[in-house]
């Protein structure tokens, strides 16, 4: 059984005071109030991106090692977004 967990970046826009948060790997992005919030959000959005991936046979691509990410983004906080499907597309 594989669990999808991507790595993913905030982004604070202070005059909209907000979080933006992306997964660059399947590209999908999310917004939130909070840092709690806009990661909520964005496992859900996994969620659904992997849905689709499964019902249409779409490859779900490999995520960057999240060392890479802190890396390419040493002034965000990256954290791990992980999905509550597993590669049969059943609730973990």
């Amino acid at each position: 059984m594989k669990k999808f967990v991507y790595p993913a970046v905030l982004f604070y826009y202070a005059e909209e005071k907000q979080y933006t948060i992306a997964m660059f790997d399947i590209e999908v992005f999310a917004e939130g109030k909070t840092v709690e919030e806009a990661v909520n959000v964005a496992q859900v959005y996994l969620d659904k991106y992997l849905e689709c991936a499964f019902s249409y046979g779409i490859d779900i691509p490999e995520a960057t090692p999240f060392e890479t990410m802190i890396d390419r983004y040493p002034k965000n906080l990256v954290v791990l977004v992980e999905s509550k499907l597993d590669d049969n597309n059943r609730a973990i």
